[in-house]
């Protein structure tokens, strides 16, 4: 039977124990014989796990083999995470696209900055609903390759300018901490198209994740004392521009 389906003799027991593939006959001696019906059940586990289910799942569906529900629920559950992934890799092959423009262009950019710009474009995922990341894929493909280029080489540059800012003790008042602040307004509409809910969630983003991205916008630089009080200054500045 392991040699028939491509596997080890170990793998033959191990669904036994689970229950999951039990011999339908045994010898005098205790041995186990396989059926062509255990054969065909063992090919439905095979094609199960190649679609990426646990071997609990595939308990749970053969068990109610005659209801299509408990595969459809598995199937559909996998179909979800299928989609993560396309998504996921369509982003990282935009990203990497852009930095080989980048490579072949007349100056070619240092590597701790190609290393920050290639995490720009996912760095939001796990704060942000399927429906806005599909949204945001639209978007990304609308204003085209160079207008996404421009925005990922923009947005480390001015988050390190309000850390500037932030570090010499600037007034949000100020005018030059005004013209960064209307950058950094500029760059968020434009990375998020307008949307209100997804700049909530790149402001929650920033909250919890901030010193991570800051490590890789500033290089050799300590991150330490960019806590809350940096994204509350970056409040301040945001409603220093509402004022007007």
């Amino acid at each position: 039977m392991a040699k028939v389906a491509g596997m080890t003799v170990r793998t033959l027991h191990h669904y036994d124990e689970l229950g999951l593939l039990r011999p339908g006959e045994r010898t005098p001696s205790g041995h186990r014989r396989y059926t062509e019906a255990d054969l065909h059940r063992l090919y439905q586990i095979r094609l199960l796990r190649q679609l990426g289910m646990s071997l609990e799942e595939i308990g749970g569906v053969l068990t109610g083999a005659a209801d299509a529900g408990p595969l459809a629920r598995v199937l559909a559950a996998h179909l979800g995470q299928l989609d993560e992934q396309v998504w996921r890799l369509n982003a990282l092959r935009r990203q990497t696209r852009g930095l080989l423009v980048q490579l072949s262009g007349p100056t070619r950019p240092d590597p701790d900055r190609l290393l920050a710009l290639l995490g720009s474009t996912t760095i939001f995922d796990g704060h942000l609903t399927r429906e806005q990341r599909d949204f945001l894929d639209e978007h990304a493909f609308e204003v085209g390759p160079d207008a996404r280029r421009r925005l990922d080489e923009e947005w480390p540059d001015v988050l390190a300018k309000v850390v500037g800012h932030y570090r010499a003790g600037d007034p949000v008042d100020d005018p030059e901490v005004r013209r960064t602040a209307r950058r950094l307004v500029d760059v968020g509409e434009t990375f998020a198209a307008g949307d209100r809910e997804i700049l909530r969630s790149m402001g929650a983003f920033f909250r919890e994740n901030g010193r991570g991205v800051l490590r890789d916008v500033l290089p050799g630089q300590p991150v330490d004392d960019l806590g809350d009080g940096l994204w509350d200054y970056v409040a301040r500045m945001y409603a220093a521009l509402s004022a007007d």
